[in-house]
């Protein structure tokens, strides 16, 4: 059922104009009409936020006022106005994963629309408008007299003029008189304008739904107001010892009701239930949850759903399926020049230059042709087999290629890749056998929905949870984002990572983790949850804690010398005991990337030369082995009924930023690679001792 009362709008991202529309402000046909002054642009975001902060079903914090990117039903016609339509991210192997969490009816991973360089940062505005978004919430409190009205009441017009500064976007109260009751003063003062804000309050469930918090019912408690049809509400707010005190009041019958109800033991009783709104897709829902009570703004109102990988060269023969995403993101001229499978020759030269796509020769004329006729008759053929979505499945094969020197070497000639063999300082060469510099590399992300209230991982990964992208939940195509850099590989010892490991496993502070670990699973996992999944198959293995120790060791050091900040520093550990057909892995990846097309600067891949490296480790090992929080670092380890997933590690000597650690700080131990002096009890043999000499 779809929301008569939403306002349709627009928004862009990638350093691209968020848009906004409202019911008398059409975006396309207002432009070319040049029927109104009120242009659409309101802000910016970058193509990352799409994903990760300010992505669909979000609310995005404006200088003036709150906007919510629309789902993807309603972006299709602005790409339609756009030269060549929507930019593709070619990458199968992200595409397959994304089919794995939406199904195979999805064939394109498309970037957002961005805004062409222009004075102001701005383009056309006939082409670029963005990325469609309403104005979330649609209750706005007026600053001036606090009234409390939604925005399509007349009191309220939305006022953006100068073409440059979308910023100063906002509505207006046109003729505000103040707060004061009464007839006497408030009457005779003249009006002036005053700004509205969007009021903060919202209703939430579980299941991924938010709507706007029902002022009328509440202050009214569920009846309809005796004096007025469309009564005028006013939120006014006092400090208290318990917090902010805001109270609704009516003006037409001087009903009033206090928010704090709404927050107490006994919330739950009378706030309404949830009524399914997906208000990024102006729709209703079935929904048998109650609703909670959210803030705008707050940490829990919204969690994205993101899939990423490093975009690698493929050794295998291409197959139909493969070629398919990168068919598609050709020009409609190129794939007509496709006319016989006897002249593929030059459409392989080609379509390679512009995909800039080494996948054209790993595939034979055959299945080359049978692609591109399958392109041109439509029929997307379904995915041979589901791909997993299990992580270490997800890094297998990147494992697989930074492993063997012929596979990297090979494929190093592409634009998206590029990688050499260094040798290996002589000091690290009894642990690690292999460092390979990665003078290029690409990092393919994609958004495959979002959650409210529970993280995803709160939830056991539960895909009902999700909220869905398009109103009959099955897109074709999912925003996605591409990012360049570099970064340096080091692959540990096989044999002397599963003796060391051995050792360990044999230890009780070991059975203190896995203990600490299922404590931890158990409360962080949301009670709306269904648990069903072993907490021992989310537990790490100890290969995995020390090397993202030494990870974090060398993120630290290395921001003082790569000219990288540490938080623009990222890891990929690779590090999984043999299982079934699925090979052992030991290793880590410290890259850093770029949404510039031109990558970075090149300091990472410097400190990979074996007369840099040998200093790197060993310094980073040096300031590991001290921490200003020792002895109680060194000796720390969860008691009783602490739940900290974290042994000899701390803010001084291991944690990073969070945008650099792929696990929050968490599975962390000094303990686990130096041969720090601790008690017994707590002590393990360091990985790291067969280079630390004596």
């Amino acid at each position: 059922m779809s929301d008569a009362h939403d306002e349709s709008g627009a928004a862009d991202g990638g350093l691209a104009p968020i848009t906004v529309g409202l019911a008398e402000l059409n975006p396309i046909a207002d432009i070319e009409g040049k029927t109104t002054k009120n242009r659409s642009k309101v802000g910016s975001v970058r193509p990352s936020a799409l994903l990760y902060t300010s992505g669909i079903g979000a609310t995005v914090d404006l200088p003036h006022l709150s906007v919510m990117p629309h789902g993807l039903d309603a972006w299709q016609r602005y790409y339609d106005r756009r030269p060549g339509g929507a930019d593709l991210v070619v990458e199968p192997r992200l595409l397959d994963l994304v089919r794995a969490y939406l199904g195979a009816q999805v064939t394109q991973l498309r970037k957002a629309p961005w805004a062409p360089e222009a004075p102001g940062g701005f383009g056309d505005e006939a082409i670029d408008l963005g990325i469609p978004a309403r104005v979330f919430p649609q209750w706005l409190r007026c600053t001036g007299c606090n009234l409390l009205a939604p925005v399509s009441h007349p009191i309220f017009e939305f006022k953006n003029v100068l073409k440059y500064r979308p910023d100063q976007a906002t509505f207006i109260h046109k003729d505000c008189k103040g707060w004061s009751p009464g007839s006497g003063r408030a009457k005779a003062r003249k009006g002036r304008e005053q700004a509205a804000v969007p009021a903060r309050y919202l209703i939430a469930c579980v299941n991924g739904h938010i709507d706007e918090f029902p002022y009328v019912a509440w202050v009214h408690r569920g009846r309809n107001c005796p004096n007025a049809k469309i009564p005028q509400l006013r939120m006014r707010e006092w400090k208290s010892n318990l917090g902010p005190d805001v109270q609704i009041s009516c003006l037409s019958c001087d009903a009033r009701r206090g928010m704090l109800e709404a927050t107490g033991p006994k919330a739950a009783e009378k706030l309404p239930h949830c009524r399914g709104r997906h208000a990024h897709l102006d729709a209703f829902y079935q929904c048998d949850q109650s609703g909670k009570l959210m803030m705008l703004g707050a940490a829990n109102q919204w969690f994205a759903s993101t899939v990423g990988l490093l975009a690698l060269p493929r050794e295998e023969v291409a197959s139909v399926i493969d070629l398919l995403p990168v068919l598609q993101a050709l020009p409609p001229e190129v794939i007509a020049s496709a006319t016989a499978k006897e002249a593929l020759a030059g459409f392989r030269g080609w379509a390679g230059s512009l995909t800039q796509n080494e996948i054209f020769g790993n595939a034979t004329d055959d299945v080359l042709w049978e692609a591109i006729e399958t392109l041109k008759g439509a029929v997307i053929p379904a995915p041979a087999a589901a791909v997993s979505t299990d992580p270490s499945d997800i890094l297998l094969p990147e494992w697989l290629v930074l492993t063997n020197e012929e596979k990297y070497t090979k494929h190093s000639g592409s634009a998206d890749f590029r990688a050499v063999r260094r040798a290996v300082p002589e000091s690290l060469m009894p642990l690690i056998p292999e460092v390979v510099a990665v003078e290029k590399l690409k990092k393919v992300n994609a958004f495959v929905g979002f959650t409210r209230i529970d993280a995803l991982d709160r939830i056991d990964d539960s895909k009902n949870r999700v909220a869905p992208l398009t109103r009959d939940g099955r897109p074709t195509w999912v925003p996605a984002t591409e990012d360049r850099g570099e970064g340096f590989f080091l692959r540990f010892d096989e044999p002397t990572v599963v003796a060391w490991e051995n050792k360990i496993l044999e230890l009780d502070i070991w059975e203190t983790y896995r203990r600490a670990h299922e404590l931890n699973f158990k409360r962080r996992t949301s009670k709306t949850s269904d648990s069903t999944i072993d907490p021992d198959s989310r537990f790490p293995p100890p290969r995995y804690w020390a090397i993202h120790s030494l990870s974090h060791l060398l993120i630290r050091e290395a921001a003082m010398s790569s000219g990288y900040g540490s938080a623009s520093l990222t890891e990929r550990i690779y590090a999984w005991r043999k299982d079934g057909d699925r090979p052992a892995a030991a290793g880590l990846l410290i890259t850093t990337t770029a949404s510039d097309s031109e990558g970075t600067l090149g300091g990472l891949v410097d400190l990979s030369r074996p007369e840099r490296l040998g200093a790197l480790v060993h310094d980073a090992i040096r300031r590991g082995g001290r921490c200003s929080s020792d002895p109680v670092c060194s000796h720390r380890r969860p008691r009783g009924k602490e739940d900290f997933l974290h042994g000899a590690a701390c803010h001084f000597c291991l944690f990073v930023s969070e945008t650099s650690c792929e696990r929050t700080n968490r599975f962390l131990d000094r303990r686990l690679l130096l041969d720090l002096m601790v008690d017994p009890d707590v002590a393990t043999p360091g990985l790291l001792l067969p280079i630390l000499g004596d």
